[in-house]
């Protein structure tokens, strides 16, 4: 069985271009996580790019820290970050 398109594994070549490029390509495909306790999936929804150093919004924009290396590594890896209270709700 060949497993649809969404579940493919990406080759790290398909990172290695431009952000704005790469980002439109990973909507709605499925990255998957695997743990002690079985594969973790999700499905991709809504993707972001930030342009690196080339771009204000970016948490590499001022330069390389501890927190943000991984945005200036091997293409192919993942830089998460968590927000919160980010969202007020007005009364």
């Amino acid at each position: 069985m060949i497993a649809p398109r969404d579940r493919m594994p990406l080759p790290r070549r398909f990172f290695d271009r431009p952000v704005l490029q790469v980002a439109p390509d990973l909507f709605g495909r499925v990255p998957v996580r695997a743990t002690p306790d079985g594969p973790i999936s999700v499905r991709l929804t809504e993707v972001e790019a930030y342009d690196g150093p080339n771009d204000p919004g970016s948490h590499a924009y001022r330069g390389r820290t501890a927190r943000n290396a991984v945005t200036f590594g091997e293409p192919g890896h993942v830089y998460v970050y968590a927000t919160f209270g980010m969202s007020r709700r007005s009364a």
